[in-house]
């Protein structure tokens, strides 16, 4: 545990240094970004609504949602954890100009799904903050499952740009939006580095105005999908699992990230050591 948080000591001291560095130059954007479309931009004001509108609407579980732990979607004490890391995203991305942010971890099963969703969720209570969730994992696609979705959403088609974006989308209320996959598809590497998927995706983001775009990326050491689509994305997430994750997995990782993007930061999950004064009782943080 302290060998860990050693090295999440050491990837915030690089973050730092490498945030000084950047100011003292000039901030490149990654390949694709457009200007953010706000919701109080004219142009996008009414388009954008009847978009979210026109989107099937998430029936949630509340049963399959506790079950999941995806504690967020009721609020209160236990949600603590998560709305303050929303607070936390929401003050770096407005400082720094940013929508998308990627969510991964070093390795499978540290919880990144889990925590996508809990960000979702608490983002989904800002009523004038627009949130959609992007499934990149398409190796092995565990955001429906959480989340207990019925649908056969196939997000992928519509990145390979062989059906349309609503028809793999669902909305809850009118500012949360998941675009998610049932099933595993082919050769996601190849998508994600394709032309096609980051034209939908500037598309989609035209479309439905969001303040903030989440992706759930897959596991960066597991394959190369992560590391394709990582220039594309403003900032990400690193996951790390208390007493699983080793300090080299960390490291490496967040090398990796930092190389392409900026590391917005580091959770450590599954930690049975967290105190429970501010709600942390399921040891996220």
């Amino acid at each position: 545990m302290e060998r860990l948080q050693e090295a999440l000591s050491r990837a915030r001291d690089r973050r730092q240094q490498a945030t000084a560095a950047a100011t003292a130059g000039v901030a490149q954007a990654p390949v694709g970004r457009v200007a953010p479309a706000r919701n109080g931009d004219a142009q996008f004001n009414t388009s954008s609504q009847e978009a979210w509108r026109r989107l099937a609407q998430y029936e949630p579980n509340e049963r399959t949602l506790k079950s999941n732990r995806v504690v967020a979607y009721f609020g209160g004490r236990e949600a603590t954890a998560f709305d303050m890391m929303r607070t936390k995203v929401i003050q770096q991305i407005k400082a720094n100009n940013w929508r998308r942010i990627l969510v991964t971890s070093p390795t499978p099963k540290c919880g990144k799904t889990t925590i996508t969703a809990n960000l979702a969720f608490s983002f989904g209570r800002q009523a004038d903050f627009r949130t959609l969730v992007i499934e990149t994992d398409m190796r092995r696609p565990e955001l429906a499952h959480l989340l207990g979705i019925k649908e056969n959403l196939r997000f992928a088609r519509v990145l390979s740009g062989d059906e349309p974006a609503e028809a793999h989308m669902l909305a809850y209320g009118n500012n949360l939006a998941f675009a998610a996959n049932k099933v595993p598809a082919e050769n996601p590497s190849d998508l994600l580095l394709s032309g096609m998927a980051r034209e939908k995706i500037v598309e989609i983001e035209k479309t439905y105005a969001p303040d903030l775009v989440l992706f759930d990326a897959p596991p960066l050491l597991a394959s190369d999908d992560t590391a394709a689509f990582l220039d594309f994305v403003d900032a990400a997430i690193l996951v790390a699992a208390a007493e699983e994750t080793s300090i080299h997995e960390v490291d490496v990782a967040e090398s990796e990230i930092a190389a392409a993007t900026n590391v917005l930061g580091v959770v450590l999950n599954k930690s049975r050591y967290s105190t429970s004064a501010y709600g942390y009782e399921d040891g996220y943080y």
